[in-house]
Parts: structure tokens; C-alpha cells; sequence
């Protein structure tokens, strides 16, 4: 996981260290979009690069006018988009479909 936020924090132009705890549930919230996706327990490390771009789609989004709402006493705001498999663009499911596994009910 480590090696994702350092790419992302590379690729975003972040120098410090302020948004490391947002960009980790980012990457986790990444993950865990992709490992329902592909229906698996464990979010295959040759998908790390997908993770790694739905991270910085997410962040680019998040840091232009994408705010549904803001509440100041005790800080708290929401954005327009999450993170979720039904925000996949076509090029990132393309890629994650190899690994994606059948789901018996």
C-alpha cells in the first residue's frame, strides 16, 4: 500500500505528507472497489496500477468544484463521487476483467 501512495503522491505533484491519511482510505476504498469488481477476497497486486489511477481520478475530482456539501462545526464534507466499481471507467474494467472470477450462488 505504501508503494501506491508514493506513486500517487508522485504522480499528483504532493509533496508533503498533510494528505497521506485521506490518499490511504482513497487507496483502500480503491481496493476495495476492485475486489468486488473481480470478486475476490485479495486485490491482485498486478492490479496495483489501476488501484493507483482510480486513486488520482478521484483525487483530481475532489480537489476542483465536486463538494455536494459542507458542514463546519467539526469540519466535516462530502463529495459528489465516491469510490465504487459502478465508477469504473471502460479502459480500467477492461483491464481487471482477466481477473475477474465467476461468483457461484
Amino acid at each position: 500500500m505504501m508503494e501506491i501512495l508514493d506513486a500517487v503522491k508522485r504522480l499528483a505533484g504532493i509533496e508533503t505528507d498533510e494528505q497521506d491519511g485521506v490518499l490511504q482510505l482513497m487507496i483502500e476504498d480503491a481496493s476495495a472497489a476492485v475486489r468486488d469488481y473481480c470478486n475476490r477476497k485479495e486485490c491482485p497486486p498486478e492490479l496495483s496500477y489501476v488501484v493507483r489511477e482510480i486513486v488520482l481520478d478521484h483525487y483530481r475530482m475532489e480537489n476542483g468544484d465536486h463538494v455536494a456539501s459542507i458542514k463546519r462545526g467539526d469540519t466535516q464534507i462530502n463529495y459528489q463521487n465516491i469510490i465504487t466499481k459502478d465508477n469504473f471507467t471502460a479502459r480500467q474494467r477492461d483491464a481487471m476483467y482477466r481477473y475477474r472470477l465467476v461468483r457461484v450462488m
